[in-house]
């Protein structure tokens, strides 16, 4: 029998693998392992731009609701009525509501957002409050 010198970082990698699979069964895990839909949000000179993640749900059930400083995203992904529970041999895809909301980097109006939604993506376009002048003024001391 040989020796085999102890590696620490080789339990660790092992450890990882087994906590990877345990979160591959649970039920918390939707839209590729999250609960909410992945999103970008970026700016460019004049608005805020939302693109999130939603493939297989319709637009009539998907909700998007803007105020000055964040963005919610809700809706429900609904299963086909053609199955049957003791017809499913595997079923990976989430089913059932989900929401999420994400704090905005500026203030926008919330008035003049704008949605739209093709290929499973969803992008809304946010305009930005204009930055207003200091109200301020310098005063002359005497």
């Amino acid at each position: 029998m040989s020796l085999v010198p102890w590696d620490p970082f080789r339990e660790m990698e092992s450890f990882g693998r087994n906590i990877g699979n345990l979160f591959d069964f649970s039920p918390f895990r939707f839209f590729g392992g999250m609960n909410t839909p992945r999103v970008d949000v970026y700016q460019t000179d004049t608005d805020v731009v939302v693109k999130a993640e939603i493939p297989g749900i319709t637009k009539e059930d998907l909700n998007v609701y803007v105020d000055e400083n964040s963005i919610r995203l809700s809706g429900q992904s609904k299963r086909d009525n053609q199955y049957k529970d003791e017809n499913i041999y595997r079923t990976e895809r989430y089913y059932g509501s989900f929401s999420r909301t994400i704090p905005l980097p500026v203030e926008i109006k919330s008035e003049q957002a704008k949605a739209a939604y093709k290929d499973g993506i969803l992008s809304v376009t946010l305009p930005k409050v204009e930055q207003s002048k200091p109200k301020g003024r310098k005063i002359d001391i005497q």
